[in-house]
């Protein structure tokens, strides 16, 4: 885990631009964030076949945010059914407590 009062310099490349990004992350992790948002924006521009750099950014935007949505229901769905499981877990384990109780007094 990175010191985050710490911060590390790194230059990446993005849609054929360089940036430099200073962030307490892990620079391995700041190139692997760089090289999926190069890709998406590499994406989205040969299927807009839109040279904008703005356009391309804000459609690559609207893209990474969508996936973001996606896998933020999919986990509120995923924290749902387990706590559904709990609850089932927790309600079993009263009734068996409740009836070992019974038979015992």
């Amino acid at each position: 885990m990175s010191d985050p009062r710490v911060e590390n310099k790194v230059i990446v490349k993005i849609f054929g631009e360089e940036y430099p990004i200073t962030g307490a992350s892990d620079p391995a992790h700041i190139f692997r964030v760089a090289e999926y948002v190069d890709a998406k924006m590499q994406e989205v521009a040969r299927i807009s076949r839109s040279k904008a750099r703005d356009k391309v950014a804000i459609l690559t935007a609207l893209s990474i945010a969508s996936e973001l949505q996606e896998l933020c229901d999919r986990l509120r769905q995923l924290e749902d059914s387990q706590n559904t499981c709990v609850d089932k877990l927790l309600t079993r384990l009263d009734k068996t407590l409740s009836s070992a109780t019974t038979t015992q007094g």
